[in-house]
């Protein structure tokens, strides 16, 4: 009886071309973390932020009162101590949003190029506005947008109606003071959106508002449909359309 020819091979596994170390770079383990630290550290970030916006105001300050002192500008007029006070608040908070949103433009702005890096171009406004809807939002927070809107002429309306940011807070002085309480919650990722937009070669303008804790609805307005690569972000304001054709979210 003759045996059957074997058709196992000898031949050992053929090692990869590539060399383990550039493997690995190109290919990282990735680094898990607790779902709800950001939640731990946004405060302490935004009150570090807060403290060095507020350390940058005051000594500029002190360097205009030792000016004064010196004869070299103008004394203050009587009764305007309160209203220079009042005014140094507001360059703190204004110093705090502008140092939050470059994070948040220099943040979305990765994010976006790490999702789109191994699949084909967006084509129009309508396919980076659904990635930024699924892929990003669900990213970034685990969570897709709700509901999405358009009129067909550059302007979206993106909702969500619990908007993880907005989850843990909370006021006992009514709806009223819910929407100022969001507002700075809503700087970061206004910015974030703004950034992942620009990388991928959609110039907007973007504006976000709550009308209620824990509601967010973003508003993105194209500003010149016809330019592909914009250069600069922008953060100015913009108003919502009457006829607004819906768009549900796949």
């Amino acid at each position: 009886m003759s045996s059957r020819p074997s058709t196992s091979s000898t031949h050992l596994p053929v090692p990869p071309s590539i060399p383990p170390a550039l493997h690995q770079l190109a290919n990282p383990a990735p680094v898990l973390i607790d779902s709800q630290l950001p939640n731990y550290l946004l405060p302490n970030v935004l009150d570090l932020l807060r403290d060095s916006s507020t350390h940058v105001i005051r000594r500029k300050r002190e360097q205009e009162d030792s000016l004064r002192s010196e004869g070299l500008l103008p004394p203050l007029e009587k009764g305007k101590g309160k209203q220079v006070e009042e005014e140094e608040e507001k360059l703190v908070e204004h110093a705090l949003a502008r140092k939050v949103e470059r994070v948040g433009l220099m943040v979305g702005g990765h994010i976006a190029e790490k999702l789109t890096l191994a699949r084909p171009p967006l084509a129009t406004h309508l396919d980076i506005i659904k990635f930024i809807c699924k892929d990003l939002f669900l990213y970034v927070y685990s969570k897709q947008i709700d509901n999405l809107r358009t009129n067909h002429k550059g302007i979206f309306v993106l909702q969500s109606h619990s908007f993880p940011p907005l989850i843990p807070l909370s006021t006992y002085k009514g709806s009223s003071n819910d929407i100022e309480t969001a507002k700075p919650h809503l700087v970061f990722p206004q910015a974030l959106l703004q950034g992942a937009l620009v990388r991928l070669g959609m110039n907007a303008v973007i504006t976000a508002e709550s009308s209620g804790l824990p509601q967010c609805t973003f508003q993105i307005r194209v500003v010149n449909p016809t330019v592909a690569n914009p250069t600069m972000p922008s953060t100015a304001g913009a108003t919502l359309p009457v006829s607004v054709r819906s768009i549900q979210s796949p």
